[in-house]
């Protein structure tokens, strides 16, 4: 009868003391959103200083997917997504590109290895005048203990995703 009662002691100790499953969502939600944010600094700095290198190779994933109003292209490789960003970057660079900042960001973790990051952000000039100003969703995902952007979702109504 003692070891009866020690050991529901013991296991409501055990269970008391625990976590519940919520607190570890939302400690393993926190984990992610940091993590994905760090990817998505990453991200900026490297688009901003046209390493489409580090974009193609660190970045995004192969294959990824870039959807918009004229549909869905697919990036195979990362030479694909190397050049889709040489074509960008030869664009901005027309127009005296500088750098990107975010001025808003959402980011909604679905699980430990999935998240989907929605930024509002302006793009600068050199002379520090505002080049353009856009909205985006991306799809993050831990692949080989990475976070990588899977697909970009071009969002023209500036609408950022909430994770309600």
């Amino acid at each position: 009868m003692r070891a009866r009662y020690c050991l529901v002691l013991l296991s409501l100790i055990v269970l008391v003391s625990q976590p519940t499953w919520a607190e570890n969502q939302d400690s393993t939600g926190e984990i992610v959103k940091r993590a994905v944010l760090k990817a998505w600094d990453s991200y900026l700095a490297a688009f901003s200083a046209g390493r489409t290198d580090i974009v193609a190779n660190r970045v995004y994933a192969a294959p990824s997917y870039q959807m918009g109003n004229s549909g869905v292209n697919l990036r195979m490789t990362t030479d694909d997504v190397k050049a889709s960003f040489d074509e960008i970057h030869s664009q901005l660079e027309r127009e005296q590109y500088d750098r990107s900042e975010t001025d808003a960001v959402v980011v909604c973790v679905l699980n430990g290895s999935t998240a989907l990051l929605s930024a509002h952000f302006t793009r600068y000039r050199t002379d520090d005048a505002p080049l353009m100003t856009g909205a985006s969703s991306y799809l993050f995902g831990k692949l080989d203990g990475d976070w990588q952007i899977i697909a970009i979702i071009a969002n023209p109504s500036r609408k950022l995703i909430t994770c309600e």
